[in-house]
Protein backbone atom coordinates (compact mmCIF):
# COMPACT_ATOMS: atom_id res chain seq x y z
CA UNK A 1 0.00 0.00 0.00
CA UNK A 2 1.57 3.29 -0.80
CA UNK A 3 0.78 5.88 1.93
CA UNK A 4 0.91 10.17 1.31
CA UNK A 5 2.18 12.16 4.01
CA UNK A 6 -1.03 13.89 5.72
CA UNK A 7 -3.33 10.22 4.77
CA UNK A 8 -5.27 9.28 8.01
CA UNK A 9 -4.74 5.61 8.52
CA UNK A 10 -6.06 2.81 10.14
CA UNK A 11 -3.55 -0.10 11.05
CA UNK A 12 -4.21 -3.56 11.67
CA UNK A 13 -4.27 -3.28 15.67
CA UNK A 14 -7.13 -1.05 15.45
CA UNK A 15 -5.37 2.32 15.61
CA UNK A 16 -5.57 5.78 13.89
CA UNK A 17 -3.14 8.02 12.78
CA UNK A 18 -2.30 10.97 10.58
CA UNK A 19 0.99 10.02 8.39
CA UNK A 20 3.74 12.61 9.24
CA UNK A 21 6.49 10.99 7.22
CA UNK A 22 7.35 8.09 5.22
CA UNK A 23 10.75 6.76 4.26
CA UNK A 24 12.25 3.78 2.25
CA UNK A 25 13.56 1.78 -0.48
CA UNK A 26 12.84 -1.78 -0.09
CA UNK A 27 10.91 -1.44 3.11
CA UNK A 28 7.99 1.91 2.80
CA UNK A 29 8.18 2.65 6.39
CA UNK A 30 5.72 5.72 8.15
CA UNK A 31 5.69 7.62 11.41
CA UNK A 32 2.28 8.07 12.20
CA UNK A 33 0.75 10.53 15.17
CA UNK A 34 -2.10 8.92 17.02
CA UNK A 35 -4.80 11.29 18.38
CA UNK A 36 -3.33 10.91 22.10
CA UNK A 37 -0.17 13.14 20.58
CA UNK A 38 2.34 10.04 20.92
CA UNK A 39 3.70 9.08 17.63
CA UNK A 40 4.09 5.18 16.22
CA UNK A 41 7.08 4.02 13.69
CA UNK A 42 5.58 1.15 11.41
CA UNK A 43 5.96 -0.64 8.14
CA UNK A 44 3.23 0.34 5.25
CA UNK A 45 2.07 -3.54 5.61
CA UNK A 46 1.17 -3.08 9.44
CA UNK A 47 -1.29 -0.60 8.03
CA UNK A 48 -4.91 -2.26 6.71
CA UNK A 49 -6.82 1.01 4.99
CA UNK A 50 -6.51 4.83 4.02
CA UNK A 51 -9.31 6.44 6.22
CA UNK A 52 -8.56 9.66 4.58
CA UNK A 53 -6.34 11.23 2.02
CA UNK A 54 -5.28 14.65 1.73
CA UNK A 55 -6.41 15.69 -1.41
CA UNK A 56 -3.99 18.70 -1.43
CA UNK A 57 -3.31 20.28 -5.34
CA UNK A 58 0.00 22.24 -6.08
CA UNK A 59 -0.85 26.01 -7.57
CA UNK A 60 0.75 25.27 -10.45
CA UNK A 61 3.02 27.29 -12.82
CA UNK A 62 1.06 30.58 -14.53
CA UNK A 63 1.88 31.01 -17.86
Amino acid sequence: MICLKGDEVKMKSGEIGVVTETWGLARDWCKLKKDDGSTIITMTEDIESIIKRNRQRGTGKKK
